[in-house]
């Protein structure tokens, strides 16, 4: 009901103040919704010995579990945080890989109110050129778009193995999402995209999937649920089309989170090598 009511009044102001819509409707595109976490999940993260990172004028909260010269990278999702790779990181021990997430601007234990994809980008720049030895990288919706965006815009360090995992393809998707959510006439949407592009140095062309893909020339795996009702399947296979070294594994019945230990124990294997 509040969300609709929110999406009404957005809908009212761009008829009569379309740039101020656009701000309004971009800003809160960008905020996450910062979910608590419950006692194991502080416990969990705690044993990570996290450390803080300064970036952008926020305290970004980088997480360490076991040691070893080789590291997987975990990249979480919108409105996540580190603590939904706890099965992931269980699963690598003794391993001799060393598990290594941040939660993003916004989530989990970091600062920040606001979430952007460019930004995201940035610091997973930061983090994988200032820490060496990261050899995979395993993203969840967002996280695994955030790495594809960041590969196509900045010098990441080579990897061996890529996992995407119930990730979006195009930025359509998300707008799609946040729309429906709010039951957004189009002409808002369309507001907020000019604000978007306007903060987009790169421009909004820089999220087709033909720049995501250029050179993804590594082992991967992808795994996309048939009954996702957030990013649906065909993603999946976009992404598999144009990524020909990536295996597509399509789950039922596990939805967008795709919580399995089967799927961990394949994630696991596909890393581990």
């Amino acid at each position: 009901m509040m969300h609709r009511l929110l999406g009404h009044l957005l809908n009212a102001l761009a008829r009569f103040w379309s740039k101020q819509a656009g701000r309004t409707t971009f800003y809160l595109f960008c905020r996450p919704i910062r979910r608590r976490l419950s006692g194991s999940e502080r416990a969990f993260l705690q044993a990570g010995n996290p450390q803080k990172i300064h970036f952008n004028g926020q305290k970004i909260c980088l997480y360490e579990w076991g040691s070893g010269p080789k590291s997987v990278l975990f990249l979480h999702g919108w409105q996540s945080n580190s603590a939904r790779w706890q099965p992931y990181v269980e699963a690598l021990k003794g391993s001799g890989i060393r598990a290594l997430a941040f939660d993003a601007p916004g989530h989990g234990l970091s600062s920040g109110r606001q979430f952007t994809i460019p930004e995201n980008a940035a610091l997973i720049h930061r983090v994988m050129t200032s820490v060496s030895g990261i050899e995979a990288v395993i993203g969840h919706s967002l996280g695994g778009y955030s790495y594809l965006y960041a590969r196509s815009l900045h010098a990441l360090p080579r990897i061996e193995r890529l996992v995407v995992l119930a990730s979006p393809v195009t930025l359509d998707a998300l707008v799609g999402v946040f729309s429906q959510s709010l039951s957004l006439h189009p002409d808002t949407v369309g507001c907020m995209m000019k604000e978007m592009e306007a903060n987009t140095p790169e421009g909004l062309q820089s999220f087709a999937l033909e720049r995501l893909s250029e050179t993804l020339s590594l082992p991967g795996l992808i795994v996309h649920d048939r009954d996702d009702d957030r990013i649906p399947f065909f993603h999946a296979e976009q992404l598999a089309a144009v990524y020909p070294q990536a295996k597509l594994i399509a789950t039922r019945g596990l939805g967008h989170r795709l919580r399995s230990e089967e799927v961990v124990q394949m994630v696991a294997g596909f890393v581990i090598g």
